[in-house]
């Protein structure tokens, strides 16, 4: 009878344990489906394997002398230089503003995730009365200069007509599109919050109200049934904790880090020691660490890529990377779309392009340079990836 009894409570405390596991394990899961829980795995592994992701704002709807291609999908002027499409795809939600964008991005977003590449968005958001993004113009600062103030300032959607018209713009822009496209992505919203350019930026709000905006975004997309995305936070430059939503609302922490180490107020030495804080933070809070843009931009008014720097991928990037066994760490490192809009290529661009050569008397040794990014067993595009979307253990 003893030992039935005994038996019988240790069959009890079992069944116990295994409900708080599984419990435990719901809860853990709960925000995410298996496909974006394989691929959050999956980066946190290559995080650790050394290896990095090429990455590029719309590589396959924008090149530099075809802005706004309606179809195929399969090249870019990455594709045009190395044969390869690049890894990382991050796209735009202010594109959805015209029909005829928004269909085109959404066909070459999901052949993207089709061929096996990684996929996300940012969102360059524009304000409910300027219909502008920036915090200012020519005349000082935009109607929205308050807004982000307003929409946070308390109330139900009903009492408060700025909550209700941002979370309107999620439903209608954002949600309903992470829900048609179905495959696990990274959404990027309310980026380079330290700078003072957005109507989400530092002059604009404080910390703690930025941070409010960013955790109402991510609470509201959970709420709504959304579990197919990681969410990104990326300041500009700084690791700029002061504006950090939380490591209940950041998988990705990436900064945004232009002319790394080559310009004189962003020398490599400062741009090294702030992308250790920011892979430091993310191993020891179970995230992973990206540069979420980057490229080499005009300066007074004259291209500083290639003519006066042409070894940008390779010397400001690669080896900084590669050299360093905390920035080794970092899962990706993403260009800024190129697009010639003016078509007398006088328009800033971010990486190389076939014609670049011909263009610019140091274009070759762009594209040389380029290709030895492309070629460092290191640097992962499209068709060397592994399966991002199963566990690969």
């Amino acid at each position: 009878m003893k030992t039935f009894v005994f038996l019988f409570l240790l069959l009890i405390a079992l069944s116990t344990s295994m409900c708080k596991s599984n419990n435990k394990s719901t809860q853990k899961n709960s925000l995410r489906n298996d496909a974006t829980e394989n691929l959050f795995s999956n980066l946190k592994k290559m995080a650790t394997e050394g290896e990095i992701m090429y990455g590029c704002a719309n590589p396959t709807t924008l090149m530099y002398k075809e802005t706004h291609i309606y179809d195929g999908f399969n090249n870019s002027d990455c594709k045009e230089i190395t044969g390869q499409n690049p890894a990382y795809y991050e796209s735009d939600f202010m594109w959805f503003e015209k029909d005829s964008l928004k269909v085109a991005d959404i066909k070459a977003m999901t052949a993207a995730y089709n061929r096996g590449a990684v996929t996300g968005y940012c969102w360059h958001f524009r304000g409910k009365e300027s219909n502008s993004f920036y915090s200012k113009n020519k005349d000082g600062f935009t109607k929205d200069k308050n807004l982000l103030k307003k929409i946070v300032a308390g109330g139900d959607r009903s009492e408060n007509p700025e909550l209700d018209w941002f979370y309107t713009q999620l439903d209608e822009i954002v949600i309903s599109t992470i829900k048609d496209l179905g495959f696990p992505l990274t959404f990027r919203p309310w980026h380079e919050m330290n700078g003072s350019w957005f109507w989400w930026g530092s002059e604009s709000c404080t910390p703690e109200e930025y941070i409010k905006l960013f955790q109402m975004t991510v609470d509201y997309m959970r709420k709504q049934g959304v579990r197919n995305v990681l969410y990104v936070w990326s300041p500009d430059t700084k690791f700029a904790m002061e504006y950090y939503p939380g490591d209940e609302y950041v998988d990705i922490l990436g900064i945004d880090m232009y002319e790394m180490g080559a310009i004189h107020y962003k020398p490599m030495e400062m741009c090294i020691e702030e992308l250790e804080k920011l892979t430091d933070y993310a191993a020891e809070h179970g995230k992973v660490a990206a540069i979420t843009e980057t490229g080499l931009r005009m300066q007074d008014n004259k291209y500083r890529y290639p003519e006066e720097i042409h070894n940008y991928w390779s010397k400001y990037i690669l080896e900084p990377i590669v050299s360093n066994p905390k920035l080794n760490r970092l899962v990706w490192v993403e260009s800024w779309y190129s697009a010639d809009w003016s078509k007398h290529h006088k328009s800033q661009f971010y990486y190389p392009y076939i014609g670049i050569e011909k263009d610019f008397e140091k274009g070759q040794s762009a594209i040389d340079d380029f290709m030895k990014f492309y070629n460092h067993p290191s640097t992962l595009f499209e068709n060397n990836l592994p399966n991002m979307y199963t566990r690969n253990e």
